[in-house]
């Protein structure tokens, strides 16, 4: 049986499961059948074109955004390119059935238009803004999402010093319908009643909170979040009897509390007596509470982590673990962090091998993975922090054991000069990695050509499928050239590091036309603290040309190119 001889019905079923840009690809101008399959039916378009080529999201925009608008249900954008010529931001208004909307990484230039521009939309349920600088007017930003008249599910950053000021009024008869929040970016500790003040029907809250002062123009009448149980806060600089009062005030039907705390060493030295007073008579229904403290210490005393081990944590059958992180259940966690105290466990009752929760391992050095009493087997991002290529290899098989590298999707590895070997080491055991994050690559002996004919360099060149690739520091543009060779599926590559003295020449080499190795880059972004190499771009952003036609932004420092 042929894929053609399907039925119109089974059709639609595969097409469910799969981008509407591979469908648009695949089908488009495959015959009449299949263009009528995308032009003349009701299936739910879902537009992501964070990954696509600028000359295909022309044709994309042209034969499906455009004419068929009514149909689409989400847009997905996360690219700093939502400025182009051909930039969704002039017709959002149009797209009457749009339920989803996720923007990162655009300019704030733009959010006040946005937010104006889907106020009409009917069906808006989830929104998501990241802006790549900083939003000037946050407070207007916020009352136009809260007068979003179906929003549910919010996540925004709005800058690292965008604070929702004493200028945001209170909510007097004017509320959201906001039932998941999120906020990336600091807020300052006194406005959260300003802000929450909106949301009555929140359930779910995730905030990161900054301490500025006590904000003494309170209403008088409390607000009341009945329908709050799954809390998460990072707390930098709030202090104990800051929290428990944000607690006493709020929270007192919170379930699920994770708690980051930053900057304050007191929460480490918290006696039992005080979190039991807290949570019998201001949580009573908390079921889950994850505490992570991350401040430099020199021990914690064991004597008082065993104090920890009451009543209280035993009846509720609450896990105690130290190292970096002070958890409860930490079989429950998403991130795992193994370091070489992490497993000094104070438990009467765990039997629990398998943390089937943790998504994301991070492991510090042998003597963590060696020591390790757990297994990851449904972990799909591995980050290895501080370990040579030898101790590497020595801890492979038990690593195995611990995590199925199989199904890894994201590698991050912060090594010094094995950053590159370890990457080379590790790919050939990972074949589902998409995403990689190197901090630095060293090639002493500069002899790149031996490099790329090692066994082990080509293995991992043939069977590892990255797409996406970040590295904070090159210092030739030859370790670009051998990082492309490395990953010849390569589409988005980020230079994080402002060190990187040839980000010109890298450019020039990466895009050449006679440069087969980066005949799939859709993005590069590299950084610039050149004030004439900056310009020189700026130019070319203007004149809207470069090697291989690709269009330009020049912003903070970095150069941003899609082709």
């Amino acid at each position: 049986t042929h894929f053609e001889d399907l039925s119109n019905e089974v059709i639609y079923e595969i097409l469910e499961f799969l981008d509407y840009f591979h469908i648009y690809q695949s089908f488009y101008n495959l015959n009449s059948r299949f263009r009528k399959f995308l032009t003349c039916s009701n299936f739910p378009i879902k537009i992501n074109i964070s990954s696509i080529s600028r000359s295909n999201f022309q044709d994309y925009y042209t034969d499906i955004i455009i004419p068929y608008q009514h149909r689409i249900t989400s847009i997905c954008i996360r690219n700093l390119f939502f400025n182009c010529d051909i930039s969704l931001h002039t017709i959002l208004s149009k797209f009457i059935q749009l339920e989803r909307l996720i923007l990162e990484n655009i300019s704030s230039e733009y959010v006040e238009n946005i937010l104006k521009d889907i106020a009409c939309l009917p069906n808006l349920s989830s929104l998501v803004i990241i802006v790549e600088d900083h939003v000037k007017n946050v407070n207007e930003c916020y009352l136009g999402i809260f007068r979003l008249p179906k929003l549910k599910y919010c996540k925004i950053s709005l800058g690292n010093y965008n604070f929702i000021s004493d200028s945001l009024p209170y909510a007097t008869n004017e509320f959201s319908s906001i039932e998941q929040l999120v906020i990336k970016h600091e807020v300052y500790f006194n406005a959260i009643h300003r802000l929450l003040s909106y949301v009555p029907q929140l359930r779910r809250l995730s905030l990161n909170y900054s301490y500025n002062y006590y904000d003494r123009n309170q209403p008088s009448q409390p607000i009341i979040l009945n329908s709050l149980t799954h809390l998460f806060l990072k707390l930098n600089k709030v202090s104990f009897d800051e929290f428990e009062q944000l607690t006493k005030t709020f929270f007192c039907k919170t379930q699920i509390l994770y708690l980051h705390v930053t900057n304050r060493q007191e929460y480490i030295n918290i006696n039992d007596n005080q979190w039991k007073q807290l949570i019998l008579s201001h949580m009573p229904f908390l079921r889950l509470f994850d505490l992570y403290i991350d401040y430099h210490i020199h021990q914690i005393g064991e004597l008082q982590l065993k104090e920890s081990n009451s009543t209280l944590w035993i009846n509720r059958q609450w896990v105690f673990n130290h190292g970096s992180s002070y958890s409860t259940n930490s079989y429950r966690r998403k991130k795992y962090i193994l370091q070489t105290t992490i497993n000094q466990q104070i438990d009467l009752n765990y039997q629990e091998t398998n943390l089937n929760s943790v998504r994301h391992v991070c492991l510090w050095g042998k003597v963590a993975i060696d020591n390790c009493i757990y297994r990851f087997p449904n972990a799909t991002d591995l980050t290895l922090e501080c370990i040579s290529l030898e101790k590497l290899n020595n801890t492979i098989t038990t690593l195995k054991h611990l995590i199925p590298w199989e199904n890894l999707t994201k590698l991050e590895v912060n090594s010094q000069s094995n950053s590159l070997e370890i990457l080379i080491r590790v790919l050939p055991l990972t074949p589902s990695i998409v995403t990689a994050k190197i901090d630095r690559v060293v090639v002493e002996s500069k002899d790149f050509v031996a490099i790329r004919n090692r066994a082990c360099f080509r293995l991992a060149s043939s069977v590892n499928i990255i797409r996406n690739l970040t590295v904070e520091e090159i210092n030739e543009v030859e370790e670009a050239k051998l990082l492309f060779i490395l990953c010849p599926r390569l589409q988005h590559f980020t230079i994080t590091g402002t060190k990187t003295a040839c980000a010109a020449p890298i450019v020039r080499s990466l895009l050449s036309k006679d440069n087969e190795n980066t005949r799939h880059l859709i993005s590069l972004c590299v950084p610039a603290d050149n004030s004439r190499y900056l310009g020189k771009m700026e130019e070319l952003s203007q004149a809207k040309k470069l090697l291989y036609d690709c269009l330009v932004k020049v912003n903070y420092r970095h150069v941003f190119l899609w082709r």
